[in-house]
């Protein structure tokens, strides 16, 4: 099989890591740009936090390969050389240095193939979803993480203004995903016709890993675009503003905006038949 080159420069930015002084902070990624790239999505700061979060995942396998190739790159065997975390891990793990090199390696080459396929490093994720319907908008947060991640309660604004949304996660988790769910449907917001946006709600959720962002919206009003946009701050924006139509210099805004019709009557609602 040919070796795929993403998975081979990833490899060889864990082997440069772990034969260094040892992986201590963020500032030990310098000049491992494939992994600064996928894991920490351009941030070294977050390449570091994600792999800390995997050695926490994989810490209940204490012969585990991952785990021996995250102690043996510095962040829980002791030494400055790899020669002297190798004999760490050996003294701890009762093995000899030969058991914990050929565990080493096969850890370093499980984990270039999880971060090659983009596996989500248990990374937690949210869904922003925004129902349009008149003058009114319905937005509704569904925030998602897997159960053992550490959790930070996310801030909400709608329109610059902050809301007090306390977020409960579900129990158990779900069979689907494996993750835990925490929802929240606000109540109904006005859209503002002369604003920069009609509706604005920006979500600021500081975990471990970076969240991942879903937006699903539904605009009755075929004049109206909603959009999101997240930053290396944690923060994530959802607007709803004007869109604009190909072929027409100006898209009419001014208002009444256009709402869903109602829903058609059921059979039953129309009373027993006669025939």
């Amino acid at each position: 099989m040919t070796p795929d080159p993403l998975q081979q420069e990833l490899l060889r930015c864990l082997r440069a890591v772990r034969r260094g002084g040892g992986l201590h902070a963020a500032a030990d990624l310098v000049g491992q740009g494939a992994l600064v790239r996928v894991v920490g999505m351009g941030s070294q700061d977050q390449a570091f936090t994600t792999v800390v979060d995997m050695l926490k995942h994989h810490a209940a396998e204490p012969e585990g390969e991952i785990r021996a190739y995250l102690e043996t790159c510095g962040l829980v065997s002791a030494g400055d050389t790899l020669e002297k975390r190798l004999r760490s891990y050996a003294e701890t793990h009762f093995v000899d240095e030969r058991t914990a090199r050929r565990r080493s390696d096969r850890g370093t080459e499980a984990l270039a193939t999880i971060f090659r396929d983009e596996v989500l490093f248990f990374r937690p994720w949210g869904h922003l979803t925004i129902y349009q319907t008149g003058p009114l908008v319905f937005p509704v947060i569904a925030l998602h993480m897997d159960p053992g991640s550490e959790y930070r309660e996310p801030a909400v604004w709608i329109n610059d203004k902050l809301q007090d949304l306390p977020f409960e996660f579900e129990d158990p988790p779900s069979p689907a995903t494996e993750y835990v769910r925490a929802g929240w449907q606000l109540k109904p917001v006005v859209l503002q016709p002369s604003a920069k946006w009609l509706f604005k709600v920006d979500v600021e959720w500081r975990m471990g890993v970076w969240p991942q962002w879903v937006l699903g919206s539904q605009m009755a009003d075929n004049r109206l675009v909603a959009k999101i946009q997240t930053q290396r701050n944690f923060m994530t924006e959802a607007t709803v503003t004007w869109g604009s139509w190909p072929g027409y210099n100006d898209v009419p805004r001014t208002p009444p905006f256009a709402s869903f019709p109602p829903p058609p009557k059921s059979d039953a609602s129309e009373g027993p038949s006669t025939t």
